[in-house]
C-alpha cells in the first residue's frame, strides 16, 4: 500500500517540524504571525524547483482553487502555532490529530466516500485520545483541567479537514507536484499584506539576518513542512482521503519519541512534562490513537 508509506513518511516528517517548531518560539519568537511569515517565504523556495523541475502547470480554474487551498493552509498553521505557543509539542501533536473526524465528515459529503462503522468507531477512540491527552490531572479537590490549547485545535481541526478534502478534489485535476505549488504560492499572498504591519514586517526579516543558526533551523522546518505536506498529498492521490489522513494519527508517537530522546541526550532543551503519571497517560493515551487508527485503516 503506497498510501500507507507516504502517510507514515508525512507523519514522521511533520513531527520534526513539530518539534523544531517548539524550540524556536520558545527562544526566538516574538510574534508567531511574523514566524509563520517568514516560513512562507522560504517555502517559495521549495515552489520555484517545482515550477523550474516540472513548469507552471496553470489550469483554470482548478490551480485558482489550490491557491485557495494556501490560504486554508494559513488559517490552520496559525491555529497550531498559538496552540505549540502555550502548550508542550507532545500534547499539541496528539490534539491535532482529531481531524481525520472531520475528514470522514467531508469525505462522505463532498467526494463520496463510504463510512463503515469500524471507521465512526475508530474515530471515537481518536477524539477520546485526544482529550485524554490534553487533560491534566488536577489537584486532591480541584477541578477537571483541560489543555488551554484545545480553543485553537478546533480551528485547526477544520481548515485540515478542508485542505485535505479540497486537495482530494484537485488531485483529479492536476498532478501531486503543482498542487503543491500553487497552494504554496496561494499561502504566499494571504501572508503578504501582514508585512505592511512593520512590527511584523522587522521581525520577519530579522530571523534572515541572526546568524547562519537561527536561518539553518528555519530553513530546516520549511524542509521537513514541504517533505510532510508533499507526502500526504502524494498518499491523497494513491488512496482514500480519509484513509491517509488517520493513519497520520501516528505523528504523535513519533513526536513522544523525539521528545523524550532529546530529554535524554539535551535536557532542557523542550519544557515537557515527562513525570511517570503523566508519561503513563501520554502512553495510554496514543495506545487509544493505534486502536482508532487500526480500526479506521
Amino acid at each position: 500500500m503506497d498510501w500507507l508509506f507516504f502517510s507514515l513518511a508525512g507523519a514522521s516528517s511533520l513531527a520534526v517540524t513539530g518539534v523544531l517548531d517548539k524550540f524556536l518560539l520558545g527562544k526566538y519568537v516574538r510574534n508567531p504571525k511574523a514566524y509563520l511569515v517568514a516560513l512562507i517565504i522560504l517555502q517559495q523556495i521549495f515552489a520555484l524547483g517545482i515550477i523550474l523541475f516540472a513548469g507552471p502547470g496553470f489550469t483554470y480554474p482548478h490551480s485558482l482553487y489550490a491557491m485557495v487551498t494556501g490560504g486554508l493552509q494559513v488559517a490552520l498553521w496559525t491555529s497550531y502555532l498559538r496552540a505549540l505557543q502555550i502548550e508542550e509539542t507532545s500534547r499539541v501533536a496528539a490534539l491535532a490529530y482529531v481531524f481525520p473526524v472531520f475528514v470522514f465528515l467531508g469525505s462522505f459529503l463532498f467526494l463520496g466516500e463510504i463510512l463503515t462503522p469500524k471507521d465512526y468507531a475508530g474515530g471515537f477512540l481518536l477524539v477520546l485520545s485526544s482529550l485524554l491527552i490534553s487533560y491534566r490531572p488536577a489537584p486532591p479537590g480541584g477541578r477537571v483541567i483541560f489543555s488551554p490549547a484545545l480553543k485553537y485545535m478546533v480551528s485547526f481541526w477544520i481548515f485540515t479537514a478542508a485542505y485535505a478534502v479540497a486537495s482530494k478534489y484537485l488531485l483529479a485535476f492536476m498532478d501531486e507536484w503543482h498542487l503543491i505549488m500553487w497552494s504554496s504560492l496561494g499561502s504566499l499572498l494571504v501572508v503578504l499584506p501582514l508585512l505592511a504591519l512593520e512590527e511584523i514586517r522587522r521581525e520577519a526579516f530579522r530571523y534572515y539576518r541572526s546568524g547562519p543558526f537561527l536561518f539553518s533551523a528555519l530553513l530546516a522546518d520549511e524542509l521537513f513542512d514541504f517533505l510532510g505536506r508533499a507526502s500526504f498529498v502524494f498518499g491523497y492521490a494513491l488512496g482514500s482521503v480519509a484513509l491517509v489522513s488517520s493513519v497520520a494519527a501516528l505523528q504523535p508517537f513519533i513526536t513522544l519519541i523525539y521528545v523524550i530522546l532529546l530529554g535524554i541526550f539535551m535536557p532542557g532543551i523542550l519544557k515537557e512534562e515527562l513525570d511517570s503519571r503523566t508519561l503513563a497517560l501520554k502512553i495510554s493515551a496514543l495506545f487509544l490513537i493505534v486502536v482508532g487508527v487500526y480500526m479506521v485503516s
